[in-house]
């Protein structure tokens, strides 16, 4: 990264922990200096353009069925399709944030943490990101299905595996940080999701290698 993307990133910084009217200023500072960093400006707009928004209520069960584990694949694809070799770096994103430090996997703390792992990282990959985020919102689309949908269903997914998966919520950090506002937290640890029935095991593990190899999409909410 550049003198000036270091730069940027301390502004940022300031701005997430500090003041409203400070975080406000600090995002245009980075859209303004980076280029790249402006597009995130349009993630909000690039959800809305999902046909089914709104809350989803999960089944009775509390399992996806196969047709939804077949979407959640089917969009993964759709975004890797269009990603090609550049969805390698979302892997390697998530490795850094998953590589044990003293025996130990890296902790995301309060708000102000998450928010600045999100939006650090995102300045590297912010056109990566958002290409990524128009094709998992056309796939959505054509599959039917909502973002909560599709996230309920790939935390189950991920949980059956026992794989580790924790959510980084980009479009809320820079949406809080476009408005304003203190970030909320915006990191969703999925140790706490239950593992899933022997069904929903047997239902994922044919996709496992799949799922495994699109994990780093997972962790940036793609």
């Amino acid at each position: 990264m550049s003198k000036l993307a270091i730069g940027c990133v301390g502004i940022l910084a300031v701005g997430v922990v500090g003041a409203a009217g400070a975080s406000y200023y600090a995002y245009h500072k980075v859209t303004a200096a980076i280029a790249p960093v402006a597009e995130l400006g349009s993630l909000g707009e690039i959800e809305r353009s999902i046909r089914i928004q709104g809350p989803y209520t999960p089944p009775a069960s509390g399992e996806p069925s196969r047709a939804q584990v077949e979407r959640l694949l089917e969009v993964q694809r759709a975004v890797r399709s269009r990603l090609g070799t550049r969805a390698d770096e979302f892997y390697r994103q998530y490795r850094r944030y998953f590589e044990p430090v003293d025996g130990a996997r890296a902790q995301v703390g309060g708000a102000a943490d998450s928010a600045m792992l999100g939006l650090r990282m995102s300045l590297d990959l912010a056109g990566i990101f958002v290409d990524g985020k128009r094709a998992q919102v056309d796939a959505l689309n054509r599959a039917g299905m909502s973002l909560e949908e599709y996230r309920w269903t790939r935390s189950q997914a991920y949980a059956a595996l026992g794989v580790p998966f924790v959510e980084i919520d980009i479009p809320g950090i820079v949406a809080d940080v476009k408005e304003g506002r203190q970030p909320a937290s915006r990191a969703y640890d999925m140790k706490d999701v239950p593992t899933g029935s022997p069904a929903v095991r047997r239902l994922v593990e044919p996709h496992r290698k799949v799922l495994e190899d699109n994990v780093g999409l997972a962790f940036f909410g793609l």
